[in-house]
């Protein structure tokens, strides 16, 4: 009695095939639902400003949020900056100890990233003491829907309300708020209330080069005032025409919802 096939060839294949489409179908299917459910990034437009004019007065980051898909926390945000320039005067009080070793002329990078509710600006007793008596977290935040002052809000619990701020991390970005970080310590955000009438006798325009000092004080090694927790230590090296960088990144997907290179302004 001859062997017989419990299936035959043909009917084999056709059972194997058929296997492989259900396997490959839900497959397919299980990777359309992970990927249908993962979390969207918002989107955001803002309108950017970078400037050194050789004072305070004037310098520092600046920007304008005039349209996001839906309101964004910007405890789920942050921000990055890079740089290059040359170096104009190593002998700068805002650079760190490395960037003094850099030769005058010769090209160094900077930058930063600003991380939500981070101690990233870091201010003494009238700039004089080594003693951290006062941080914050960098840019801030102003405008709609900004109610809130921080403890070291530069205009006190007497605000009027278009002059209250929030600490990057405690305020959320919408249509009409502005976002600043001004160099020259915790009084930097007096800057935008007006109430500093007298130019700064200090950046390279200043009677004291580079040294963006805080109006109640000298310039301290190891403070960091806003714009150097944005721009990273050095920034006062740059000058109009240099570019800066600059992503906002949502951190629940890792997207960069706005990514542009910024030209310095003076």
């Amino acid at each position: 009695m001859k062997n017989e096939d419990a299936v035959s060839p043909v009917v084999g294949v056709m059972l194997m095939l058929v296997v492989t489409i259900i396997i490959a179908a839900v497959v397919s299917g299980f990777a359309g639902g992970l990927i249908g459910s993962q979390e969207k990034s918002p989107t955001l437009s803002m309108d950017v400003t970078i400037a050194n004019t050789g004072s305070y007065v004037g310098s520092g980051f600046t920007a304008s949020v005039f349209g996001v898909s839906e309101p964004i926390s910007t405890s789920d945000l942050k921000v990055v900056t890079s740089w290059s320039t040359t170096m104009k005067d190593n002998t700068d009080p805002g650079l760190t100890e490395q960037q003094k070793t850099i030769s005058n002329g010769d090209i160094f990078t900077g930058g930063n990233t600003s991380l939500p509710n981070s101690a990233n600006v870091i201010c003494y007793v009238g700039m004089r003491t080594n003693e951290v008596t006062n941080w914050s977290s960098a840019p801030y935040g102003m405008g709609a829907g900004i109610d809130q002052t921080n403890p070291t809000d530069p205009f006190g619990s007497d605000a009027d309300a278009d002059q209250k701020t929030g600490w990057f991390g405690q305020y959320t970005l919408r249509e009409g708020v502005n976002i600043f970080a001004y160099p020259y310590g915790s009084n930097s955000g007096e800057a935008i209330g007006g109430k500093l009438s007298t130019p700064a006798e200090s950046g390279y325009n200043g009677a004291t080069p580079y040294a963006y000092k805080c109006v109640s004080g000298g310039y301290e090694e190891g403070q960091a005032d806003p714009t150097q927790a944005v721009l990273g230590y050095g920034w006062e090296q740059l000058r109009a025409g240099d570019t800066v960088s600059l992503k906002v990144i949502y951190t629940p997907t890792g997207a960069a919802i706005y990514s542009a290179n910024i030209a310095v302004e003076d």
